[in-house]
């Protein structure tokens, strides 16, 4: 796998249902854009407020719409091997790739990812697994040596979304295995790109996909110059998409151009009342509507 996928946020409608509607919108305009593939149920998504029930209304009314129209990646996680088991096997028939978190709260040894990740993959031999590597959200980072022995004994684990923010960690593992690579952070991404990584798993791209698929292909074709060029118009976009809990920031500036609905999170998130952040998504967006070249949605 390789280029800018994109992260679909979670919509709720004015009776926090799931809208479904204004999710295949926004993946319709990611298709029209050139992104590469999309990401259902992933952090973004606000997956851990989803109940089963939902999750299940995504799988079937959103991926297996979209099945052969674009590449899917359903996120699947869990700090129980055993749900998470269950939950591959029901998604696993309409979507292109998995993507299995490295598991939160109970932090496992490094022993116990690697039995946590054969596991699964070797349960699921004709599946391919993407491993997301998140420590800020999990309390664990997957050491690259961990991973290397995980590729050993899985080899339906094609790649990593790389999130630990750890550059070093980023080339060796780039350096020491033959999977794709994913940025699973939009602020790394062209450097991601400079070292090897094959693309990135994207929140940004749900705001400027024009620009980030532009940038891969700079950066695929070796013009690290022009790609620059491009990320300096949209960084300001992608720091406000981070200065309180993603997808928070996203849905704000999505509702203020208009491309859906309400900017509702489920608690324990909300829409921040500080000033200082409020100032900062609403000056994102004057930038973005006062430069058309930026706003390509």
């Amino acid at each position: 796998m390789n280029g800018v996928w994109t992260v679909i946020p979670s919509i709720f409608n004015k009776f926090d249902e799931v809208d479904i509607n204004t999710m295949c919108n926004l993946i319709n305009i990611q298709m029209k854009a050139g992104i590469n593939g999309i990401v259902l149920n992933g952090t973004t998504s606000e997956v851990s407020t989803l109940s089963n029930d939902e999750k299940t209304n995504v799988y079937f009314n959103i991926a297996r719409k979209y099945k052969n129209k674009i590449p899917i990646m359903i996120g699947v996680g869990g700090n129980n091997t055993r749900e998470v088991e269950e939950s591959i096997d029901e998604c696993r028939d309409i979507c292109d790739y998995i993507m299995l978190t490295v598991p939160y709260y109970n932090k496992p040894s490094q022993e116990g990812l690697i039995a946590h990740f054969n596991y699964l993959a070797n349960k699921f031999t004709d599946t391919k697994f993407i491993i997301y590597n998140i420590p800020s959200r999990c309390g664990i980072n997957l050491e690259v040596d961990s991973l290397v022995e995980i590729l050993t004994y899985s080899k339906n684990i094609v790649g990593i979304k790389e999130a630990s923010g750890n550059i070093n960690q980023i080339k060796d593992t780039i350096n020491r295995t033959d999977i794709s690579i994913m940025s699973g952070d939009d602020g790394l991404f062209l450097p991601c790109m400079v070292m090897g990584c094959k693309g990135i798993i994207s929140v940004v791209s749900n705001i400027v996909p024009t620009n980030m698929v532009e940038i891969y292909k700079y950066c695929k074709d070796n013009n690290f110059n022009k790609a620059l060029s491009i990320y300096n118009k949209i960084e300001h976009i992608i720091k406000t998409c981070f200065i309180t809990s993603n997808p928070v920031p996203l849905k704000m500036i999505l509702f203020k151009l208009g491309y859906i609905n309400n900017e509702s999170v489920r608690l324990p998130l909300i829409v921040p009342k500080n000033e200082k952040i409020l100032n900062e998504i609403n000056n994102c967006y004057k930038k973005i509507i006062n430069n058309k070249e930026n706003h390509n949605i």
